[in-house]
């Protein structure tokens, strides 16, 4: 397993902030289930993890270790996406 924090992460699509300085730990053995209306930032928040979107600020840390500039394959997160997607 491992442990997850995230710091005060930001992001921006242009002029319209979705994720507004996010703060979270999740240790070794929890689960974190994110739930809210559609267009809240549940799935932006998932792949700024993944790596698939850039953070506009703040930091992501796996088991301590700050992967935010990380490319995704070298992450060791895996996603189940709400629709069929490729990921080369």
């Amino acid at each position: 397993m491992g442990s997850l924090k995230i710091e005060n992460v930001k992001k921006a699509f242009g002029p319209v902030e979705v994720l507004k300085g996010i703060d979270l730990e999740v240790t070794d053995g929890e689960f974190v289930v994110f739930v809210g209306p559609s267009g809240c930032g549940k799935s932006t928040l998932l792949r700024v993890i993944a790596g698939l979107e850039d953070s506009t600020s703040g930091r992501v840390l796996i088991d301590g270790a700050d992967v935010s500039v990380t490319p995704p394959a070298k992450r060791g997160i895996a996603m189940v996406f709400q629709t069929y997607a490729l990921y080369p």
